[in-house]
């Protein structure tokens, strides 16, 4: 997009320790089965957020880079509900899950502006010019 290194930007930044977080906090699970299958899906997720903000990045277009962040808001999503049902079956404090959860409000709004930066994506389908048409 420019000549800024996309790890100088704060909304990378503070997505990256919001993914270490996270891999420490499922480094710390217990080790059973269900909280392993939940940690692992929340670290694809939570990975997934700083990760597609640099690919998206590194893309050719703003159409991409946009594209590629709406993907992270949508990884982003999805931690947060890994975060709550890893709370609800009580493999996480509270205070753990309260933390996360504001860091990841915390990201979901610098997403929204960086998003909202680069303006509406536009319309990318097919549409037939309105006219008449001769039947043979």
């Amino acid at each position: 997009m420019t000549n800024e290194d996309f790890t100088r930007m704060a909304l990378w930044q503070k997505s990256q320790a919001l993914a270490l977080a996270v891999v420490r906090l499922v480094s710390a699970l217990p080790r059973v089965r269900t909280a392993e299958t939940i940690g692992n899906q929340l670290l694809r997720s939570a990975g997934s957020v700083p990760a597609n903000i640099a690919e998206g990045y590194g893309r050719y277009s703003q159409a991409a880079y946009r594209s590629h962040l709406s993907i992270a808001r949508g990884s982003l999503f999805e931690t947060e509900s890994w975060i709550d049902l890893l709370a609800q079956a009580e493999f996480i404090q509270e205070a753990d899950k309260t933390a996360l959860l504001n860091s990841c409000h915390e990201v979901g709004k610098l997403l929204t502006l960086r998003m909202k930066s680069l303006g509406e994506a536009r319309q990318s389908y097919a549409r037939e010019e309105s006219g008449l048409y001769e039947v043979e």
